[in-house]
């Protein structure tokens, strides 16, 4: 057997991740080469307040899918019955933010007048990657290689860079973005649906409902601590600064950040179908082969970035975004790239946990992070810490997360039987 065809998952996935990281790299150079400073900042925010929502948005159905797809594959009631679940929590999410839109338009962008135009496509936008990720979510549960990572390819690399280049308006990009997704998702959606001949069964669908939220309903509150962790150090420099550019730097250095998490993505992606596989097939000794190696992995490569970072930062911002970059980004964006390290085991060991166990041990690990992240803000709020100093507690928190997750993981396998 060719090592394409045995590793074909990973390969093409791998592949499919590596693209839309680096057609990121070229929408934010775009975007800050043809933006002004305060829209760069604005379109930064905006993608860091979609990040922070979503987890709410999807109450764990971007776990829960592709779990329960591959561990009952000829069911196929699972897609309709996620669909309903996120059309419902849309509408909701959707009535709330417009009715809110003055009080998220200062939390999300730091003033209440000039933004609250801004909520209601940021919304739609919103909806639009959760229907995404669950048609996503099933395909990959389905092992749907191909098919999947062409949705993938389509909605989170090309649509993204195709409105940027007709667009640079902040307001009228989310609208778009937000509307082509939509669509694309709309027509993805139906030609699975005619495909594979899916059947809307509302007993099944309501069986299937149960089922996901039982497992996704407790991972609410880890995802959410963690694009919690991942956002209230911009909000932190917003609320104290009123400054769009100071929060758009932090931004975009947790950007990086997320980043360096994409780039180790696809493990995770392809890890969490795969380990549920050697768990009904009773192969303990390659879900122990799969931890050791992508530990040991993930750390040198994650040093070696790191320190390549440091070292030629300036050649490298130059690539990411021109040169006509604020040089204030570098200094906080070294800080925060720190918790790479604990982000990247986080990244990498997070699918054997949501495999091996219905419950939620990674949202434990989270919450406990976030809990130590908000202790330091508190302290430093009360002995007026200058403003760089929370990125040292976010980096200090994000290495918490790695750490807590290696040591529930290692447990974890080692009593497997």
């Amino acid at each position: 057997m060719s090592f394409f065809a045995k590793y074909k998952n990973y390969v093409i996935t791998f592949g499919t991740e590596i693209i839309i990281l680096l057609l990121s790299f070229v929408i934010f150079r775009i975007a800050n080469e043809r933006m002004t400073d305060i829209a760069f900042s604005e379109y930064t925010l905006s993608r860091r307040n979609i990040s922070f929502l979503q987890p709410l948005l999807m109450i764990g159905l971007g776990v829960a899918v592709p779990r329960y797809v591959s561990l009952q594959p000829k069911r196929d009631s699972f897609l309709p019955a996620s669909l309903i679940l996120m059309t419902m929590v849309s509408l909701v999410f959707l009535l709330v933010l417009t009715l809110g839109k003055g009080f998220f338009s200062d939390l999300f962008f730091g003033d209440v007048i000039d933004y609250q135009h801004y909520i209601l496509p940021l919304c739609i936008l919103l909806i639009g990657y959760g229907y995404h990720a669950i048609l996503y979510g099933y395909l990959r549960g389905k092992k749907a290689i191909y098919f999947s990572n062409l949705i993938q390819l389509v909605n989170i690399g090309v649509l993204p860079i195709s409105v940027l280049l007709y667009t640079q308006h902040v307001q009228q990009l989310l609208w778009l973005n937000g509307i082509f997704l939509m669509a694309s998702c709309l027509i993805f959606g139906m030609y699975v649906f005619i495909t594979r001949q899916i059947q809307i069964d509302l007993d099944a669908c309501w069986q299937d409902a149960k089922m996901m939220l039982n497992f996704g309903l407790p991972r609410i509150l880890g995802d959410f601590a963690l694009l919690a962790l991942l956002t209230f150090p911009t909000y932190i420099v917003l609320s104290l600064q009123k400054n769009v550019l100071a929060g758009g730097d932090i931004a975009y250095s947790i950007t990086l950040l997320n980043l360096v998490g994409a780039a180790f993505g696809p493990l995770s992606l392809v890890l969490l179908p795969e380990i549920g596989g050697f768990l009904a097939e009773k192969r303990i000794d390659l879900i122990k082969k799969r931890f050791y190696v992508f530990v040991l992995s993930g750390i040198i490569l994650t040093a070696v970035g790191y320190l390549t970072f440091s070292f030629f930062h300036e050649v490298i911002l130059n690539l990411l975004l021109g040169k006509n970059h604020r040089n204030e980004i570098f200094e906080t964006a070294q800080i925060a790239l720190l918790g790479s390290f604990g982000y990247v085991l986080y990244i990498i060991l997070r699918s054997f946990l949501d495999a091996i166990h219905v419950k939620a041990k990674n949202a434990t690990n989270l919450l406990i992070s976030l809990i130590i992240y908000i202790a330091m803000a508190s302290y430093g709020y009360s002995v007026h810490v200058k403003s760089i100093t929370y990125i040292y507690y976010f980096a200090i928190s994000l290495n918490t997360l790695g750490l807590l997750t290696f040591m529930k993981t290692y447990h974890t396998i080692k009593n497997l039987k």
